[in-house]
């Protein structure tokens, strides 16, 4: 074939056997009628002694094996080494890439390792998810508590206001207080002093009456009748 012609310039190339409908007697099985059986893929190469299938096989080689390539005949047969043997076998037989089935293998592990993170991912978030959920919750409880903080803070500097408002109007009163205590004492005084002099302006008028009524009582006297001469 030609994509194996420039094997002999490439020197020793590793390759695969690959199956092209050789395989081995498949050795008797119990079966009974109707069952399902599934055709089997071990399959074997045989590697001969010569570049051609006249010459005798000197091994079987298992598909999927790696080789080693020596070179490539204008007839299309391999010149290949296996396990320190060295024979021919087709070049069709060979393949520069693990067969499907080895393929498969490796594609199966990288899918379950993939799975197996894939789980372990999806577990991480659904943690995650949980934690989020009770940060959430915890975030809702802060703010609220906070609002309340906010709303008692500035509630207290309203009262811390007010209270400033009704000290400096509580001065204002005691000041305005200890005026009205001073004036109220000086009425007291002006009271107390008007009281005696009403007192006295009373005195002195009961007096003034008393002295009238004792002058007019001596001047306007009821002159008392005179006794006639004859009469005792």
């Amino acid at each position: 074939m030609k994509r194996f012609n420039n094997f002999k310039t490439l020197g020793l190339i590793p390759v695969l056997v690959i199956g092209f409908g050789l395989s081995n007697p498949v050795a008797a099985a119990e079966s009974s009628a109707g069952s399902t059986r599934y055709i089997t893929d071990s399959i074997e190469v045989p590697m001969r002694s010569g570049s051609s299938t006249k010459y005798r096989i000197k091994r079987m080689i298992p598909s999927g094996k790696a080789v080693k390539l020596l070179e490539v005949d204008q007839s299309g047969w391999a010149k290949i080494q296996y396990s320190g043997s060295i024979g021919w076998m087709p070049s069709s037989m060979l393949e520069n890439q693990p067969i499907a089935k080895e393929r498969l293998a490796v594609q199966i592990e990288k899918t379950t390792a993939i799975e197996a993170k894939f789980n372990d991912l999806k577990q991480e978030l659904d943690t995650l998810q949980t934690r989020y959920a009770e940060t959430s919750d915890e975030l809702k409880t802060v703010k609220q508590d906070k609002f309340e903080i906010t709303q008692e803070l500035n509630r207290l500097k309203e009262i811390s206001s007010n209270a400033v408002q009704l000290d400096e109007q509580n001065q204002a009163m005691k000041t305005r207080l200890s005026r009205l205590e001073d004036e109220n004492a000086i009425m007291r005084e002006q009271v107390d002093q008007s009281d005696d002099a009403i007192k006295r302006q009373w005195f002195l008028t009961g007096g003034g009456v008393l002295l009238l009524g004792l002058l007019l009582g001596r001047f306007f006297r009821i002159p008392k009748k005179r006794q006639k001469w004859g009469e005792i």
